[in-house]
C-alpha cells in the first residue's frame, strides 16, 4: 500500500517536501476548545491547503469570575511555541491570528496576548462573535455553497455558537450565542448524572437561543419561509454526524430523527461515552454530551429538519478575506480548470465528450431526474474523465476516481466529490454496480443514469475528432435508452459499434436497456 501511494506521488509530480512557502499564507484560530493552524497556497480563484494542525487546549477550561485559568493559559502558550516552529518559514505579513470567545470574554487577557505575540511575531486580533459568524459563513459559501439559495450556517465552539443567515455569499444576519461545549461541560456535567446534566444543558441552551437569536434577526419562521438549507461546521458537529452515520441513524447529514435517537442513547440508554462508542473520537468524549445538547436545542428552537456538515472553519474564512476571494464566483469552475491544467488533460477531447454528454442529457428530458445540479456534475465529470491518464493509461478511470475522491477540491463538498469520483470511475470498462449502493436509492438511480450517458458519450467520441462526432436522436423512457444515428454513422465507425454492443451488456447489469441503430435500420428501435 505504501508503494502504491509513493508511486502516485511520483507520477503526479508532487513532492510534499519541496512546497514553495514564498507565497504561502497561514491562519491561526485561538479557539476556546482547540487551537487550529491552516497553511495554504493561493491557486487560481481559491487556495490549496498545505497543512492543518490542531491541538486541544481548552483555553476556557477552569474559567471562573471572567478570568482564564493559569494552567489553561500555559497550555495555550505551549501549543503556540510548537506551532511557531512550523510557522518560522511563513512571512509575518502572511500570518493572521484571531482569538475568539474565550479571549473576548475574559478580563485578564493582556498578559496572554502579549506572550502570544512574542512567540508568534504578530499580534492576536480578538474578534467579535458576529464577525466570527460572518467569516465562518464565507468559508462555507466558498467551499460548499455557490448558489444564491437561502442558507443558515452554525458553528458550535468551546464557549459560544455562531449563526449566520444569508442568500448565497451575502450575509443578512449574524449572531453569537453564549452556548459552547467546553463551557457547558464545566457548568452542567461536573460530578452529576449524565442524563440530568444533559437535560439541564439543553434547557439552558434553548433559553439562550430563544433570547439571543431573536435579537440577531434569525428565527425559525424566517428559515421556514425561504426553505433555507442548513450547514454546520466545527468538531462537535462533525463528531455528531460521524456517530449518527456509524450507528445507521443518518447518511451524509444530521437529521432531526438522528438527533432524537442520539438524545435517547445519551439520556435513556445511558451510553457510557468515556468508554467509547462507534464514530466518536476519544478526545471528544468529554465534551460530546454538552455539544449534543446544544445542537439538539438548535434543531428544536430553529425547527431544523436536516443539517449538512461542511469540513471548513473560521480559518478558511480568514484566508478568503485575506486573499480577497470573489465569493460571487462559482469557485468550482476554477477548480476544474486548475485540475485540467495540472494533469495535462486533453482539452479538445474533454470538450468533445462534454458536449456529447450534455447533448444526451438534454435530449433525455426528465429521464435523469437530477436538474441543473446533476447536469453540472455530469459536465465536470466529462471534463475530467481522462484525469487519470496522467498517472497511467492502464486503469486510468480508477486512477482518476482516486484523485478526485481524495484531492483538495475547493468549492466541492465531500458528497459532490464522491459523485464525481463515481462518474469518472464508471465512465469505462465494467459498470460499477456496487458503488451505487453508498447512495440512497433515489440518488443511486439518478447517478446510474448519468453514468450510462457518460459511458455512451465516451464511446461515441472514440475517434478524438470533431469531424467524427455523431448526429443522433436519443429517446429515454423507463429503463430503456434508444439511440438513432444519422448518415449510417454506426456502419462507418466499427470500433464504436463494437463498444456499444459490449456497452449494452454492461448496462443490462444495472437493468438498463440500451438499443442503438442507424437511421436506415430504425425499425430495430421498435
Amino acid at each position: 500500500m505504501l508503494r502504491y501511494h509513493v508511486l502516485h506521488i511520483i507520477r503526479l509530480g508532487i513532492n510534499p517536501l519541496n512546497r514553495d512557502v514564498r507565497h504561502a499564507w497561514a491562519a491561526l484560530d485561538l479557539g476556546s476548545n482547540s487551537f487550529h493552524l491552516l497553511i495554504v497556497q493561493p491557486q487560481g480563484a481559491s487556495f490549496i491547503v498545505h497543512e492543518r494542525l490542531k491541538e486541544k487546549v481548552q483555553l476556557l477550561g477552569g474559567f471562573k469570575d471572567d478570568r482564564l485559568a493559569e494552567d489553561a493559559q500555559q497550555r495555550g502558550l505551549a501549543c503556540l511555541r510548537r506551532f511557531a516552529q512550523r510557522l518560522a518559514a511563513i512571512p509575518a505579513e502572511r500570518l493572521v491570528v484571531k482569538g475568539t470567545y474565550a479571549l473576548r470574554r475574559a478580563l485578564d487577557t493582556q498578559k496572554f496576548l502579549q506572550a502570544a505575540q512574542q512567540i508568534l511575531g504578530v499580534p492576536v486580533e480578538v474578534i467579535s462573535g458576529d464577525y466570527e459568524a460572518r467569516l465562518i459563513y464565507a468559508a462555507v459559501t466558498h467551499h460548499a455553497s455557490t448558489s444564491k439559495a437561502p442558507q443558515l450556517v452554525l458553528d458550535i465552539g468551546g464557549g459560544s455558537t455562531e449563526f449566520a443567515f444569508g442568500f448565497g455569499p451575502n450575509v443578512e444576519a449574524a449572531a453569537s450565542v453564549d452556548t459552547g461545549c467546553v463551557a457547558f461541560k464545566d457548568r452542567y456535567f461536573s460530578d452529576v448524572d449524565q442524563a440530568e446534566g444533559y437535560a439541564a444543558a439543553k434547557r439552558a441552551a434553548k433559553a439562550a437561543l430563544a433570547e439571543q437569536l431573536a435579537g440577531g434577526g434569525i428565527s425559525a419562521a424566517q428559515l421556514r419561509a425561504v426553505s433555507a438549507q442548513v450547514f454546520g461546521t466545527s468538531g462537535t458537529i462533525e463528531s455528531i454526524q460521524t456517530v449518527s452515520e456509524a450507528n445507521g441513524w443518518s447518511r451524509g447529514c444530521i437529521t432531526h430523527e438522528a438527533m432524537q435517537r442520539l438524545e435517547r442513547a445519551i439520556v435513556e440508554d445511558r451510553w457510557v461515552l468515556q468508554a467509547g462508542l462507534p464514530g466518536l473520537p476519544p478526545d471528544r468524549a468529554d465534551i460530546f454530551p454538552a455539544g449534543a445538547a446544544i445542537l439538539s436545542a438548535c434543531f428544536e428552537v430553529l425547527e431544523i429538519e436536516q443539517l449538512t456538515y461542511v469540513d471548513v472553519s473560521l480559518l478558511q474564512g480568514i484566508i478568503c478575506e485575506q486573499l480577497v476571494i470573489d465569493t460571487q464566483r462559482d469557485v468550482r469552475e476554477d477548480t476544474v480548470e486548475q485540475l485540467r491544467k495540472r494533469f495535462a488533460i486533453d482539452a479538445e477531447q474533454a470538450r468533445r465528450v462534454t458536449t456529447t454528454a450534455l447533448g444526451l442529457y438534454d435530449q433525455c428530458g426528465d429521464w435523469c431526474e437530477g436538474g441543473e445540479d446533476y447536469r453540472d456534475l455530469l459536465r465536470w465529470a466529462a471534463d475530467l474523465h481522462e484525469i487519470g491518464v496522467h498517472i497511467a493509461a492502464r486503469h486510468y478511470h480508477r486512477h482518476g476516481a482516486y484523485v478526485v475522491k481524495h484531492a483538495e477540491l475547493p468549492g466541492f463538498s465531500e458528497h459532490q466529490q464522491s459523485v464525481l469520483a463515481l462518474l469518472i470511475r464508471g465512465h469505462r470498462r465494467s459498470m460499477p454496480g456496487l458503488a451505487f449502493r453508498i447512495f440512497d436509492s433515489d440518488e443511486a438511480r439518478i447517478l446510474m443514469r448519468l453514468v450510462a450517458l457518460l459511458r455512451i458519450a465516451v464511446i461515441l467520441e472514440r475517434s478524438h475528432s470533431d469531424a467524427q462526432s455523431p448526429q443522433l436522436v436519443l429517446k429515454a423512457s423507463g429503463n430503456r435508452l434508444e439511440v438513432l444515428f444519422e448518415n449510417s454513422w454506426l456502419a462507418n465507425h466499427p470500433l464504436s459499434l463494437r463498444e456499444l454492443e459490449v456497452e449494452s451488456q454492461q448496462q443490462a447489469l444495472v437493468d438498463l436497456e440500451l438499443v442503438c441503430a442507424d437511421a436506415s435500420r430504425a425499425d430495430q428501435l421498435d
